[in-house]
């Protein structure tokens, strides 16, 4: 058994595959992938930050991340990694990672639209995804952008959910609001072998007047109510 998070996080990238050329290398591509993806979490917003944020914690980041050299990456080195390295790859070596973190403790999520200040898509706007946030855990364990034909953050969610039952098996539960309040996920769902608690607005009379129907508990019998009142008069 891998003893720290920081071992199993490099063991996942390890099966990443490294898009460099060999002549040149100087640091493990694990390592980078690892130092870019923690210097990100501590808010280092670009490459020359996540280099000065590794060069300041380096004492305690090379041996745990596994670099092989004496002296930090350059940011350049970063860029280089980042432009080529598969986003496909990356978003299952983390999961994988994460679900061995999190282990066998059922989850549940909620999932939101979310927009992005910082990522854009490739007409320079900002990206809007759909996030599944695990409450305990306090993390999001996966997203994909909607918009550009993808369809509804419903549809992006049904398209993606066996993907992400798959990864996190734990997940149990998923929240959401009107937006997700939809037959086909929420059918997808139950299919799947999860719960759901999605939320019921106006904008859906016949629906939200079957929930409160369904919910308010059987009918009292006519009789039962005369009897009732009679009580309370004597």
């Amino acid at each position: 058994m891998l003893s720290t998070p920081s071992q199993s996080l490099l063991c996942c990238f390890q099966h990443m595959s490294d898009p460099r050329h060999r002549r040149g290398i100087r640091h493990p591509f694990p390592s980078l992938m690892a130092a870019m993806l923690l210097g990100l979490i501590c808010r280092q917003p670009d490459f020359a930050s996540i280099a000065r944020w590794t060069r300041h914690h380096w004492g305690i980041l090379r041996e745990a991340l596994g670099f092989t050299q004496s002296y930090p990456p350059h940011a350049t080195t970063f860029e280089r990694v980042a432009e080529r390295f598969s986003v496909a790859e990356f978003r299952a070596a983390l999961a994988t990672w994460l679900s061995r973190i999190l282990g066998d403790s059922e989850l549940v999520a909620a999932v939101d639209g979310k927009t992005s200040k910082q990522a854009l898509n490739a007409q320079g706007d900002p990206l809007h995804c759909v996030n599944v946030f695990a409450h305990e855990a306090r993390l999001v364990l996966a997203d994909w952008p909607v918009g550009e034909g993808q369809g509804t953050e419903a549809d992006v969610l049904r398209e993606h959910l066996d993907e992400l039952l798959t990864a996190f098996p734990s997940l149990r539960v998923l929240t959401g609001d009107a937006a997700y309040c939809q037959r086909p996920l929420a059918r997808a769902i139950v299919e799947a072998g999860r719960d759901y608690v999605l939320a019921i607005k106006e904008n859906q009379p016949d629906l939200l007047e079957v929930a409160q129907t369904t919910f308010s508990g059987p009918a009292r019998p006519a009789d039962a109510l005369a009897r009732e009142k009679n009580e309370a008069r004597s």
